[in-house]
């Protein structure tokens, strides 16, 4: 019986022995996955790095508090308003080229900030910034939609990401106290701007070489009425939950709100025609009816509300009633990171062990941290309060970032690969208004309580408020499917 002849093996000479392994298809698909975050994590970061710098950009500038109050403002104002519109441009042209676009947008502009020598030039750069931002953020999670097909490699990514939140939305106080201490080449607090520029090189150098164009985005004239209607709507309500508590509600910012909530009210309405029609809507009305969106969205906006308002008032508290340094206030807020990124490494193992219920329970438990601050807000001394804070500070940040890991995921449970951009930029969206809402409103309460209870008073009993926030977040995550994060 002839033998089947086995291929020859290559000689120690032989050249192509010495050719190195390509990288297998998923290994290059996690590579990219990293490409992706670093942008997302940009995004957030920004949104919290300036915060830390505001006093000496007012210093600086001998500026009026209204314009430096407009600096991390109008980022968030340009942001929210155009992060669907954004998502539907990956959409229609392609996801990996309106990325780029967005990551090499948002160098530019950061740079811009950093070159600003009046406050009206860096409000100006920082509303350009948002918007590249409102451009880059939806393409990321549009792509690791498409990208991660499997439900397990799907919630591992999405939990990534999840965690991405989490990070940049602490370390934008950390990083900011970081550069601020140690005033690189004299540039003061324009390195909280500089820093984005070498990490969008590397992003966009990864994502032409890593990210694969999209061939799912789907054709079609983009809804620009309803990108009109939303864009001008979201403005006017978070413009308005931004200034009004600082600057009162008078007619104007009431008027304000009042008109953008009516802007919102007519997009949906302008989107069920469009869809009617047979176009393609800016945002699918179909959304609003898969159970794991349409519930999802409340939950984000409680958990992510509750989050901004208390990473806010946190540092606001350690620098203002506690005399923390702007670096000293940074390195509070490291145990804190320490845990989120704990609790998001032991996230699915969490939901092996303990099923559907184990966010709820994280939730809680961040309920449960926040009561712990208050607590100690309460009781402690100034002079010791750095220490008795860390109690609540770590179940705070490791039960959120059990949550952080789990929610989008939860959210985007069902949604067809071509709404993936739309869906993405509204849930960026809900993130982000949550955010302004919660800093907005949360902080007006606080500044009511400290004027006639003193600031620890107002700390404490705005914590308890973040509490009872957290607490509903839980019960909310009661009502969500829990396909997506166990493995």
């Amino acid at each position: 019986m002839s033998r089947i002849p086995e291929p020859a093996r290559p000689s120690a000479r032989d050249p192509q022995r010495a050719l190195p392994t390509p990288p297998s298809p998923d290994r290059r698909r996690w590579a990219a996955l990293a490409v992706l975050l670093l942008g997302a994590f940009m995004g957030f970061l920004d949104i919290f790095i300036v915060n830390v710098a505001a006093p000496a950009i007012q210093t600086e500038w001998h500026a009026p508090f209204a314009d430096v109050q407009l600096v991390p403002a109008g980022y968030t104002l340009a942001y929210a308003a155009g992060l669907v519109t954004g998502g539907r441009l990956g959409d229609a042209f392609g996801r990996r080229r309106v990325f780029l676009y967005g990551v090499g947008a948002f160098a530019v502009t950061s740079a811009g900030c950093a070159l600003a020598t009046a406050p009206a030039f860096l409000i100006g750069a920082r509303l350009l910034q948002g918007l590249a931002a409102s451009a880059m953020l939806p393409q990321v999670l549009a792509l690791i939609q498409v990208a991660f097909p499997q439900d397990r490699a799907r919630a591992r990514a999405l939990g990534l990401y999840g965690a991405v939140i989490g990070a940049g939305v602490l370390a934008g106080q950390i990083l900011g106290g970081l550069l601020i201490a140690w005033d690189i080449a004299g540039l003061g607090w324009r390195t909280v701007f500089l820093v984005n520029v070498p990490l969008c090189a590397v992003t966009f150098v990864g994502a032409a070489l890593l990210v694969g164009e999209d061939r799912t985005a789907v054709a079609g004239r983009l809804d620009l009425g309803g990108a009109s209607l939303l864009g001008l709507g979201l403005f006017g309500v978070v413009h308005a939950l931004v200034t009004g508590p600082e600057r009162g509600w008078t007619a104007v910012p009431s008027c304000e709100l009042a008109t953008g909530t009516a802007l919102l009210g007519l997009f949906l309405a302008w989107e069920r025609r469009v869809e009617r029609a047979g176009r393609t809507p800016l945002l699918p009305p179909r959304l609003l009816a898969q159970h794991g969106f349409s519930r999802g969205l409340p939950t984000v906006v409680c958990f992510y509300g509750a989050n901004g308002a208390f990473v806010f008032l946190l540092a606001f508290h350690l620098q203002h009633a506690l005399g923390f340094s702007p670096l000293g206030s940074a390195l509070e807020f490291v145990p804190m990171a320490v845990l989120t990124s704990v609790g998001s490494a032991l996230c699915r193992r969490m939901v092996a062990c303990l099923g559907r219920w184990a966010v709820p329970a994280a939730a809680a438990l961040t309920a449960v941290g926040l009561l712990a601050v208050g607590v100690a807000v309460e009781t402690a001394a100034p002079g010791g309060q750095a220490v008795a804070l860390l109690p609540g500070l770590l179940l705070y940040g490791f039960g959120g970032g059990i949550v952080a890991t789990s929610l989008i995921g939860l959210t985007l449970d069902g949604v067809a690969a071509a709404d993936a951009g739309a869906a993405s930029g509204g849930i960026l969206t809900a993130v982000q208004a949550a955010e302004a809402a919660g800093v907005a409103g949360v902080g007006a309460l606080f500044a009511r309580l400290a004027a006639t209870g003193g600031a620890v008073r107002g700390f404490s009993a705005s914590v308890l408020v973040l509490a009872g926030l957290s607490a509903l977040t839980a019960v909310l995550l009661c009502f969500l499917p829990a396909r997506r994060p166990a493995p």
